[in-house]
């Protein structure tokens, strides 16, 4: 027996409704998953071809998904999605170790992205493979790379941005959209910096804009346009106030500023140095 597309759109509903989400897609049937930023305004003012036809296309360490499916519906002719299922194995600071903690999210990205591919029927395919680990040899080259807030959850930023040099084409291109410290970027406009997250999380460093660039350029990228500030907004699943008084300055910071006009962030289109 068929199934109709109201049946099919309550699977899905109900499939949504049992995740946690991280990114926010806009689903048939009106549905749109609670995540916790919403990129689909910011989306709109990156540099991301409007055709992507004929390129090999890859969304690196893609969390649900969302940038990998938006490549997909600008119409690549392949985009694989890149990230790890166990959360342990992610970049986390050697602090107190709480190890149920740290794998209580293991398997939650790629449930969601199963969810997102059987909704919209877009042709993505998912490899559970470290960042640190994408080579010619596992995966092919590439024409066109994304790597989207990335950057503050590694460890060995360059060590990563090499990789992905390798896997891109000569005349590739990567597009790197980050997360940065506004107030670095603003106290310290010409040369590099960055400030150390400050709890034992799987996060390390926010650069400024300088910083950003030049990570860029450590890791092997000729930086050939730039943009931003852009500020990234926060999805539903974020009350849009403190659910108590804040307790310390960086909530109230937090809270009342960043919560509601979103988070810094900034882009470099890249090419591969050779």
């Amino acid at each position: 027996m068929s199934i109709s597309p109201s049946q099919r759109v309550e699977g899905i509903a109900e499939r949504v409704a049992a995740l946690d989400w991280y990114h926010t897609f806009d689903l048939p049937g009106g549905l749109v998953t609670p995540g916790f930023f919403d990129h689909r305004r910011v989306v709109t003012k990156l540099p991301i071809p409007a055709s992507l036809a004929g390129k090999r296309c890859l969304d690196a360490a893609s969390a649900d998904g969302f940038f990998a499916f938006e490549l997909a519906r600008r119409g690549a002719a392949e985009v694989v999605s890149v990230d790890l299922a166990d959360t342990t194995r992610q970049d986390w600071q050697t602090g107190p170790r709480d190890l149920p903690a740290r794998a209580k999210s293991t398997g939650r990205a790629a449930k969601a992205f199963a969810v997102v591919r059987d909704a919209t029927g877009l042709d993505v395919e998912r490899v559970d493979l470290s960042i640190y680990d994408v080579s010619p040899e596992c995966l092919g080259t590439f024409d066109f790379v994304f790597m989207g807030n990335i950057l503050l959850h590694l460890q060995d930023p360059a060590r990563a941005l090499l990789a992905l040099r390798s896997v891109t084409a000569t005349d590739g291109t990567l597009l790197s959209y980050e997360a940065i410290n506004l107030v670095l970027s603003v106290l310290r406009p010409f040369r590099p910096a960055a400030q150390l997250w400050h709890d034992d999380d799987p996060q390390w460093w926010t650069h400024n804009l300088q910083g950003f660039h030049r990570l860029l350029r450590a890791g092997g990228w000729e930086v050939e346009r730039t943009g931003g500030p852009l500020f990234q907004a926060f999805g539903s699943r974020w009350p849009r106030w403190p659910p108590h008084r804040p307790r310390t300055l960086s909530e109230l910071v937090f809270w009342t500023c960043t919560r509601q006009a979103g988070g810094p962030t900034a882009w470099a289109l890249c090419r591969p140095c050779h």
